[in-house]
């Protein structure tokens, strides 16, 4: 089954040019032994619940727990962390998401180092950069983790990088299929 809604983005402008703030929720994502996260399904109770919390701590959107206590995802995206010029995202109890597929193919043209492993919640908060990404938004900063500033506060160059070559790609030909609608 398919279905189509108007393009919305996770982030709104400002928040692209500031960075997102978000907060670790301690809801954990339902196990991938209970419901498959590589089926994009619509069973959001886990996300939602973590959503919810991350708005009663005064954040705009959340990050969940997998069931070993190492960062998930969030409430419709992936999230990355960059450290030492090197790229990781959570491997288990998450969606594979097809932006996250892009964020790799660009790192791997770009020269930049990326791969899927544990996260834990202490790698994420001492990274250099954090973004996270979804269909509904692209690449998208984190500048703010549980109330303090991922590294200086400032949108990375990496992220920014990676950013532009997102959207750069959407009017390459080889990444993108015109849709006729006539």
């Amino acid at each position: 089954m398919t279905f189509a809604v108007p393009f919305g983005s996770v982030a709104n402008a400002e928040q692209l040019r500031r960075g997102l703030n978000v907060a670790i929720s301690d809801k954990v994502r339902i196990p991938p032994a209970s419901i498959d996260p590589s089926i994009k399904n619509y069973h959001w109770l886990d996300l939602v619940r973590g959503l919810y919390d991350a708005y009663d701590r005064g954040a705009e959107t959340a990050l969940i727990l997998d069931f070993n206590g190492n960062v998930a995802e969030g409430p419709g995206f992936n999230v990355f962390c960059v450290k030492d010029g090197k790229l990781k995202t959570p491997a288990v109890g998450v969606l594979p998401g097809i932006t996250r597929r892009t964020v790799f193919d660009l790192c791997a043209e770009a020269g930049l180092a990326a791969s899927a492993a544990d996260v834990s919640v202490a790698a994420l908060k001492a990274a250099d950069e954090v973004f996270i990404t979804s269909t509904a938004g692209g690449i998208m900063p984190v500048t703010v983790i549980d109330g303090i500033s991922v590294a200086d506060g400032q949108v990375g160059a990496i992220t920014s990088r990676l950013m532009a070559l997102y959207w750069q790609k959407h009017e390459d030909p080889a990444w993108s299929s015109p849709v006729s609608y006539t």
